[in-house]
């Protein structure tokens, strides 16, 4: 009998948080005078990005576990405390915020799964329009006015010219989310960003994706949704793009705000296959930028986004285009299989424009494009 409960108490004390001093409402306390904290999650350190705030009852992180479990710091400028977080588990501790406001944190542990979907053939009636870049006096441009040939000048494929044009268009200014351009156009947002403005996510996609197609690679600006994007009131989207690489002939997924490009065995991958691979081949999965973007925080911080996937029927470039549509509809929006078609963003705002569908081979069919005919053009003239 005694030595039972010894090797319960053992067991007791080693799933304990290590660090934790106090208890408070029989939950550990860990101490701290200053709001910003730090995390460790595996090997990756998270600085200064973690405001410790009272007012939220429970202040949630999320905690992206690749494998079984993942241990995970939590740093005060005075404390810590560890867990080993498991997927679909919660941990609760406190923060006593200059001993007397005591912030409830929850960790929440979650797991990657790949998304099903339907594997079918791509439905005749999903017609997409992509840029020919022919004679297009905006594209023209946009391409003089900021020597986009310099940019990818020397670039050994199509793979290189779309990262070092990323890069470029990441380089441009940074990230402000609650700030929009007079026009949603690539020259207006470039022209505002020299006046000292700063843009969201949207912006960095608008912006690569002409600069891609003005070269020549066609390009779309992609929206992703994540699984509570009805419920949850803000948070629920963000905005990247896909270039179709000729010399591939794949479309590949990149993201401006990030600089980043998902590469699997050396190929580069679109946005549902690299959801795919964060599931089932992370240690391979391989995040290309060239100002070294971290796998390990985008990753978790794009996962959750990686649900629904968005694209609009016509993709080409200039002002004031008649949009060309589908059964009246803007946009096709790739859903997993047996999940629910969204019709309102956020709560409040109604999604009209999409027809939806559960194949991935609607979303990439290859664009009907001149490709020999727009090369040919663009070394003779406009480089």
């Amino acid at each position: 009998m005694k030595k039972s409960f010894k090797s319960l108490f053992v067991l007791l004390f080693l799933a304990m948080p290590a660090f934790a001093q106090k208890m408070y409402n029989g939950l550990p306390v860990i101490q701290a005078t200053t709001k910003v904290a730090d995390y460790k999650i595996g090997e990756e350190l998270v600085k200064g990005t973690w405001n410790i705030m009272p007012e939220l009852v429970p202040d949630v992180l999320q905690v992206p576990v690749h494998g079984q479990q993942e241990k995970v710091v939590f740093y005060t400028n005075l404390d810590s405390i560890t867990f080993d977080v498991r997927p679909g588990d919660k941990y609760l501790f406190y923060v006593a915020l200059n001993g007397k406001d005591y912030a409830l944190t929850e960790l929440q542990g979650f797991g990657f799964q790949a998304l099903p979907f339907d594997e079918v053939q791509a439905h005749s009636a999903y017609k997409f329009t992509y840029e020919q870049n022919i004679n297009n006096v905006f594209l023209n441009a946009l391409r003089g006015k900021y020597q986009l040939n310099e940019v990818v000048k020397g670039a050994a494929n199509d793979t290189e010219k779309a990262l070092r044009m990323v890069n470029w268009v990441h380089n441009q200014w940074k990230h402000n989310g609650s700030s929009e351009p007079s026009r949603p156009d690539a020259i207006t947002i470039l022209k505002e960003v020299k006046e000292g403005k700063q843009f969201r996510c949207v912006e960095y996609s608008v912006v690569a994706t002409s600069c891609l197609n003005s070269i020549g690679l066609p390009a779309r600006v992609m929206g992703l949704k994540t699984k509570d994007v009805e419920t949850t009131t803000s948070g629920a989207g963000h905005v990247l793009l896909e270039v179709f690489l000729p010399d591939l002939q794949k479309w590949v997924m990149l993201d401006g705000q990030f600089d980043a490009m998902p590469v699997l065995h050396n190929v580069p991958l679109n946005a549902v296959e690299f959801q795919q691979a964060i599931a089932n081949n992370y240690e391979e999965l391989e995040i290309r930028s060239l100002s070294g973007a971290s796998k390990t925080q985008y990753v978790n911080w794009v996962y959750p986004y990686l649900y629904y996937f968005d694209v609009r029927f016509d993709n080409r470039e200039g002002l004031n285009i008649a949009r060309e549509t589908v059964k009246g509809k803007s946009s096709l929006m790739l859903v997993p299989a047996g999940a629910k078609n969204p019709k309102v963003f956020q709560v409040k705002y109604p999604m009209k424009d999409y027809i939806y569908t559960n194949s991935p081979a609607d979303l990439y069919q290859s664009p009907e494009i001149n490709t020999l005919q727009i090369t040919e053009r663009l070394s003779a003239n406009t480089f």
